[in-house]
């Protein structure tokens, strides 16, 4: 299973991928980090970030989307750029995508923690959120 963790600032996805493959965790090498769109106000900037996602989710054979959810309204809510790339992304054909709360991925973490540490990834710091959503997601679908 290959799962590609998203998380939406602004305007562009910070992506993360992340393969389950016989019990080993694995980051397979990916051609970017991010995915801009350059004003999510157009109409063609947004089929042009959805049409880019769903090339590069088709490319890397990727098998689930996980968004980690923001919230809606509070201190701490995500913008309403935000909103629009997270919404052309669920709407996109053929694409598997779950949004993921806080809360769940907790709860999922609980059950089975990170084998290392972040900085022992490779990956960037920006990418974390992405990672643990794409981590999560995969820790809560199986028993350990």
């Amino acid at each position: 299973m290959i799962v590609c963790g998203v998380e939406l600032s602004s305007n562009e996805a910070i992506i993360c991928l992340l393969k389950f493959e016989d019990g080993i965790f694995h980051m397979p090498d990916c051609r970017t980090t991010r995915i801009q769109c350059a004003d999510p106000d157009k109409s063609e900037d947004l089929k042009h970030f959805q049409k880019t996602f769903a090339k590069l989710v088709e490319d890397y054979k990727v098998d689930q989307v996980v968004i980690r959810a923001r919230l809606k309204k509070g201190k701490f809510a995500g913008g309403a750029n935000g909103f629009k790339l997270e919404g052309v992304l669920q709407v996109t054909p053929h694409l598997n995508v779950s949004l993921m709360t806080s809360s769940e991925q907790k709860q999922n973490l609980k059950h089975y923690g990170l084998p290392i540490s972040f900085s022992e990834t490779g990956l960037k710091k920006f990418q974390e959120p992405a990672f643990m959503a794409a981590f999560a997601y995969i820790a809560g679908q199986y028993e350990w």
